[in-house]
């Protein structure tokens, strides 16, 4: 599997979409200048492999890596990187075998939206992880080297360093599985004490359900006879209800056959009412047409005063009009003179202009002429300057060569001297030196033998340190074994603490009727709020354990009670129970506190002394529970009950569990499952007691082995001292060792440079000679050219004062022509704005005589409006007269029909009075028979009710029912007092739970079903616990077989990139190779044995590139990518670099970020990375082979 292209679009600074196709099976170099965003194209790989440490990415936040715009472009909305790889058959991916190429893509949008893909397929952030599991690639992986990397794998902490050789040994996937098996062990141990505590509180439950099954058999049978005695009452009750409604309907009958009579009456009154309306009706509707047609008649003589009036105004208004036409016509007559005479002087005006046009014209024709002589004389002049002035620059420019060639041969000679008389020097150096290595030698012997002497002292240290330290450590392991069962205790304490809150909080034990209706009422505050629903009596009392024994009679019954705060909620609580179909529940409101007993306390031990309320149920139970008391002498309890017995509604109960109340005694033992919710509550408070003591021992014992941990570190640091000093000797009789052998290398060294010194003397004398000579021949060539140089120049000279008197010529004329043709603009515009005058006067010439005859024309039209408005006025006049004769009789004929109107409506008054004495007899008789009919009504609704009754209760009919009975001899109100007495036997057994059966059924089921549940918990923990085995089996032998395979190529690699040397890695803790570090030892040639972090940064850069290839050369990555992992290493140390890169590439593709010229000349195929616009980075490729082939 080899990455075949990178696609990058809107990451970091890579605005526009960029394509990166990359060698097989070679070597792709990157380079460009610093902050290109060449080290983007690394973050782009990370990013889309699924990095999530924004750090990694050098960045602040994710949003960070979207192109974040420039001065010439937006911010983008999305950044995208596709990876492609090949992908071979029987290659890493094999989940992908029937793919050749596997394309991962990342998205993310500014949103902060985030899309992975596989083949253009979504998957999630874990699957694109798991793809490349135990590859090598990835955050943990070897294949990506980034700046900073090479440092970060010297410098960091042993367990740290493991992970590279774990993703190489393949258990990155081994280690996931057992955390998360680890973490569902835990999940599964939490599950399993779960399930214990509902299994024990689940047995609890079913002992009180027995005791509510019986009950609920005793009830079922009492109903039975109530409901037969009911049906009898209801049935009797019913006939009875039907002679009352059959008598009530006769009297109702007479009632209405007198209404009858009344109503006929007053019918004839009515319709003797209606006929006099009527004519009323006529003669108002004939008032009211004459009174129409007077008001008619005095319009019609306002209109005629108003056109009067009218038709003077308009005689007045055409003769001021006249006026004013007769003044303006005159001033009209005026103005057309005077435009007369204007446009006689435009004329004149013109053709003065005409002339002075064509005189201008001509004149520029012959300027023009003369300045196109001048201009041809200019260009010949300056076609010679510009070939002199080329020849000049060419002549310069080789004298320049020639001298520059001159200086460094003179700086060359001068170089070469300096360098003879160095060699010189450092020959006689080096003999000095080979005389002070043999010196060093002696006294090298003499260190080693002070030096054994002082590490037997270390070891007899070493050995009293590493028995106090196993004494330390053994007080260590006994203390953390104790804190670890502490812990362990606690977290079982806390764990069966949150079962039994778990459990409190879905009320068990409680009758389904009073979980449902406090589980809408959790899923619903608003409702809850809107009833005043407080909770459950439970929730607000706790009772001592010594006295759960002796109330328990009590709480069993009132525990599933529930609180509310107003009475004025229970009609509306009631449609809700009816509503949600829940059984039968107990309310209590807390504003009508229960009844104070008189004789209250006089007698045994009130509860609402042994129990404890909550607000704000306190002064509520206090006085209900007042009535209650405990006689615990059991002997003086029924000598007790002889004399008297309590009265109602105080009740006494004795230590055995006797309730004496003024009418019932109960007995024996109560089971109930409401019980164990104040049992609960009471562990709960034991349990967090229990805890709080727990964490007191935790943290003492934690004080005490902090004390202990920190006497074992100084010991262990002590050891550790005596440990590296002992390393240091071992490190410095190692040195004297390897500085004699040096010695003797150096001395043969030496030889060999005074050999090559004297060579490379003789070859710098014949080089300085062929300086000598080459620097005659140009300072030969200098003079020649320097003549040439002043020759050119003179000439160049002459001919520009020529150009100069030329252009100033050509200038002169230039100016005259300008000259002119701005006269010609001027006479130019003159002449248009002339004509514009002249336009402009003959269209108002138009328009004033056209306004001089709309005057003649509308004189003529006013002398008509006058004659014709004298005419209407003088017919006006003459009709006047018969319209005001017209309106005097009308009025007359209207006031004879008022007055006859008058004497009509008075005899509908006196008719009026006598229906109203008519329809009063009859409201008497409908109020009598209304009373008759409500009375029927009742009855009815009564049948009717009792009736619906008795359908609801029994399928039977009326008439089966009284067959069976006695009607004769039946007593009614005898047969309900025994319906009566029923049922308050019915309510005196107080709560009954119905469906307790159905409950014990469906508990004993949950029951087995929580048995099966945790067999099959425990199992699950056995295989967890095998499988955690397994993989720590696995991960131990991968990790062994790994270790020793990297360790032995980075010792080959180590000496193959130092030439020599000795490294190797060292286990931390090799007995558990599960948690041990890996520590590099390095010992660089020519240097003692010393701390890695004591290397000089190319030493260290050259270790970690080892270790780096030494897991290559065991399990190679699907790709290498190195980011400037060069940049610390000298020439020397990067030859070896490349040279070991290119023998790896053969066979595997390597991909390099470098600013060295050297690593360069090694790749295939190089991109180079720009930045053209300020923060847009852009890419331009070469391929090596095609680019020799093209220059060859």
């Amino acid at each position: 599997m080899r990455i075949k292209n990178i696609k990058v679009s809107g990451f970091k600074s890579f605005c526009h979409p960029v394509n990166l196709k990359f060698k097989q099976n070679g070597i792709t170099i990157i380079v460009g200048p610093n902050g290109c965003g060449k080290s983007n194209v690394v973050d782009a790989i990370r990013w889309v492999l699924g990095e999530q440490r924004i750090k990694h990415l050098r960045g602040g936040a994710m949003e960070d890596v979207i192109f974040s715009g420039s001065s010439l472009h937006k911010p983008s909305g999305m950044a995208e990187v596709s990876l492609t790889f090949t992908n071979p058959q029987s290659d890493t991916l094999r989940q992908y075998a029937d793919y050749t190429e596997i394309a991962v893509t990342r998205r993310l949008f500014r949103s902060g939206d985030s899309v992975y893909m596989i083949n253009k397929t979504p998957v999630r952030l874990k699957d694109v992880r798991e793809l490349f599991m135990d590859t090598g690639i990835g955050g943990t992986g070897y294949s990506i080297i980034e700046q900073g990397r090479v440092e970060e794998i010297v410098s960091s902490k042993p367990i740290d360093r493991r992970t590279l050789i774990d993703d190489a040994a393949g258990i990155v996937k081994f280690r996931f599985k057992r955390e998360t098996a680890e973490k569902r062990l835990e999940e599964t141990t939490q599950n399993l004490l779960r399930v214990t505590d509902v299994l024990g509180t689940l047995a609890e439950q079913e002992d009180g359900l027995r005791e509510h099954v019986e009950k609920a058999e005793r009830y079922l049978a009492l109903q039975e006879q109530s409901s037969l005695l009911e049906r009898q009452h209801l049935s009797l009750s019913l006939r009875q209800a039907a002679k009352n409604e059959d008598n009530a309907q006769v009297l109702l009958q007479s009632q209405q056959q007198q209404q009858q009579d009344l109503q006929n009456e007053k019918s004839v009154v009515e319709t003797e009412m209606e006929r006099l309306k009527l004519e009323q009706i006529q003669r108002g509707t004939k008032v009211g047409e004459r009174r129409e047609e007077l008001f008619q008649k005095e319009q019609n003589i306002q209109e005629a005063e108003n056109q009067r009036e009218l038709e003077k105004q308009n005689l007045q208004n055409v003769s001021e009009q006249q006026q004013g036409q007769v003044t303006e016509l005159a001033e009209l007559k005026q103005q057309l003179a005077e435009r007369e005479k204007e446009r006689a002087e435009i004329e004149t005006r013109l053709k003065e202009l005409a002339e002075r046009l064509g005189a201008i014209q001509a004149k520029l024709i012959n300027i023009e002429e003369v300045r196109a002589k001048e201009n041809e004389t200019l260009q010949f002049a300056t076609e010679g300057a510009a070939t002199l002035q080329k020849r000049l620059l060419t002549v310069h420019t080789e004298l320049t060569n020639q001298t520059n060639q001159k200086n460094f041969l003179n700086e060359r000679l001068e170089n070469l001297t300096e360098r003879q008389q160095r060699l010189q020097d450092q020959q006689q150096s080096h003999k000095n030196l080979l005389q002070e290595v043999t010196l060093q030698v002696s006294d090298g012997e003499e260190q080693m033998v002070t030096m054994r002497l002082q590490k037997e002292e270390l070891s007899g240290q070493l050995s009293e340190l590493e028995s106090q330290l196993e004494d330390q450590r053994l007080k260590l392991v006994d203390e953390e074994k104790q804190l670890e069962d502490l812990r362990y205790q606690q977290s079982t304490a806390q764990s069966r603490i949150e079962s039994l809150q778990q459990i409190q909080t879905h009320y068990e034990g409680f009758s389904d009727s009073v979980k449902n209706f406090m589980q809408l009422m959790q899923e619903n505050p608003e409702t809850k709020k809107k009833f005043g629903v407080a909770g459950l009596l439970a929730d607000f009392i706790s009772v001592p354990v010594d006295f759960l024994a002796l109330v328990s009679p009590v709480m069993a019954e009132v525990l599933d009670w529930v609180l509310i705060e107003r009475a004025e909620a229970l009609p509306q609580l009631e449609l809700f129970c009816t509503k949600n179909e829940l059984g039968q529940l107990t309310f209590v409101a807390l504003d009508h506190p229960a009844s104070v007993p008189e004789n209250g306390g006089k007698k045994g031990t009130p509860f609402s002394e042994m129990l404890k309320f909550k607000e704000p149920f306190q002064e509520w139970g206090e006085k209900f529970f007042s009535r209650f008391a405990l006689l615990k002498d059991e002997k003086s309890f029924w000598s007790e009950t002889e004399i008297n017995w309590p009265e109602t509604p105080e009740e006494w109960l004795s230590n055995s569990g006797i309730r004496l109340s003024n009418s019932t005694v109960s007995m024996g033992q109560v089971q109930s499952g409401s019980l164990g919710f104040l049992e609960r509550q009471q562990q709960i408070v034991d349990g967090e007691s229990y805890a709080e003591e727990l964490n007191k021992k935790i943290k003492k014992l934690e004080s005490k082995l902090e004390i202990l941990q920190k006497g074992y570190e100084a010991l262990k640091e002590e050891q550790e001292s005596c440990e590296e000093e002992s390393r240091k000797l071992d490190f410095s009789l190692l040195s004297c060792n390897k500085e004699l052998e040096h010695h003797l290398l150096e001395e043969r060294r030496m030889q060999q440079t005074v050999s090559q010194i004297t060579q490379d003397s003789a070859s710098m004398l014949a080089e300085m000679d062929s300086s000598m000579q080459k620097e005659k021949i140009a300072a030969e060539t200098i003079i020649s050219l320097e003549k040439e140089r002043t020759e050119l120049e003179g000439k160049t000279k002459e001919l520009q004062e020529r150009i100069q008197l030329q252009q100033s010529r050509s200038d002169a004329c230039a100016e005259e022509l300008l000259s002119h043709r701005v006269s010609l603009t001027e006479v130019t515009e003159q002449q248009k704005n002339t004509e514009d005058t002249a336009n402009r006067l003959r269209r108002e010439y138009t328009e004033i005589s056209l306004r001089l005859e709309q005057l003649e024309t509308a004189r003529s039209d006013g002398s008509l409006r006058i004659e014709q408005s004298q005419k209407r006025i003088s017919e006006i006049d003459e009709s006047f007269s018969g319209l005001l004769e017209a309106r005097s009789l009308m009025k007359l004929e209207l006031e004879d029909e008022i007055q006859l109107h008058e004497q009509k409506s008075e005899e509908q008054t006196l008719l009026t009075q006598k229906l109203q004495e008519r329809q009063g007899l009859l409201e008497n008789s409908v109020s009598v028979a209304h009373q008759e009919s409500l009375k029927l009504t009742e009855f009815r609704m009564q049948r009717e009710q009792l009736e619906n009754q008795l359908e609801e209760i029994t399928e039977q009919t009326l008439e089966e029912i009284l067959s069976g009975l006695d009607i004769e001899n039946s007593d009614i109100k005898k047969m309900g007092q025994e319906l009566r007495t029923h049922k308050v036997r019915l309510n005196a057994m107080g709560a009954v739970n119905l469906s307790a059966p159905e409950e014990y059924a469906a508990l004993t089921e949950r029951i087995d079903f929580l048995k099966s549940q945790s067999d099959d918990l425990q199992k699950a923990l056995n295989d967890l616990r095998e499988t955690i085995k397994d993989i720590n089996i696995e991960s131990r032998r991968r990790f062994r077989k790994m270790f020793d395979l990297i360790n032995e190529n980075f010792k080959n690699v180590f000496s193959s990139l130092f030439e020599g040397g000795e490294a190797k890695l060292v286990l931390t803790e090799a007995e558990d190779l599960l948690n041990a570090g890996v520590d590099i030892v390095a010992q660089p040639p020519g240097k003692k044995l010393q701390n890695i972090n004591l290397l000089s940064g190319g030493e260290k850069a050259l270790t970690a590139i080892s270790l780096i290839f030494a897991i290559f050369l065991v399990k190679p990555s699907p790709f290498c990518f190195l980011d400037e992992v060069d940049a610390p290493l000298d020439d020397v140390n990067v030859v070896r670099f490349n040279r070991l890169i290119t023998s790896l590439s053969y066979d595997s593709q390597f991909i390099l970020i470098t600013h060295n010229k050297k690593t360069m000349e090694i790749g295939d195929l190089l991109y180079g990375v720009t930045m053209e616009e300020p923060g847009i980075s852009k890419t331009v490729s070469v391929e090596f082979k095609e680019a020799s082939r093209l220059i060859a």
